[in-house]
């Protein structure tokens, strides 16, 4: 109880962790297409009139790349606000992934995701118990992928897991009934 009372004023950040990579490669094309255009303008070439007007994409070129390089800082800024929360954990023990995630300011889904990156970066090592879902720090996990797993193409509602023997959205292979998957934390 003393527990939940630590948590109660704690609020989650409105900025999401997400990938950067299609953020830098819409600007690096809006940037191209920029510097094509002065070419067809220094070559008097008029390919769908590129040259009167694709210079203006420089603006945007910019302000996409300014985006990504924002993307990063906060990616960035989780990744070290997680690795404080469990480094004052002693990267020991069983904790509500909750717990962690207010902690740290950002939203369990999120969490999930910066779990996963430093956990593919050898930086942290945990895995989930299958019976609470709470995360086990410092517990190694062999991911084993099931050849029955097929990788659902975009997940918007709760997968349909009974009476298999992996996790429908990571295929992991499942050791006897789990109802939370030890390696990525998704509730079967």
């Amino acid at each position: 109880m003393e527990d939940e009372k630590k948590y109660k004023n704690r609020y989650y950040s409105k900025e999401k962790y997400k990938t950067t990579i299609g953020t830098f490669v819409t600007g690096l094309v809006f940037l191209f297409v920029a510097i094509l255009s002065l070419i067809f303008r220094a070559l008097n070439i008029t390919i769908f009139r590129l040259a009167s007007w694709g210079f203006w994409l420089f603006i945007p070129a910019f302000f996409i790349t300014l985006g990504g390089f924002q993307q990063l800082y906060t990616n960035n800024k989780y990744k070290k606000a997680v690795l404080q929360a469990l480094m004052d954990r002693g990267n020991q023990g069983e904790y509500k992934l909750e717990h962690i995630a207010l902690e740290a300011g950002i939203r369990p889904k999120d969490l999930l995701r910066v779990l996963a990156h430093l956990r593919d970066k050898g930086k942290i090592i945990y895995r989930f118990n299958p019976e609470s879902g709470k995360i086990e720090l410092g517990q190694k996990i062999a991911y084993v992928q099931s050849e029955e797993y097929i990788a659902p193409a975009k997940v918007d509602a709760p997968l349909p897991s009974g009476g298999k023997n992996f996790c429908v959205y990571c295929g992991h292979q499942l050791d006897g009934a789990a109802q939370f998957c030890p390696s990525c934390g998704s509730k079967l």
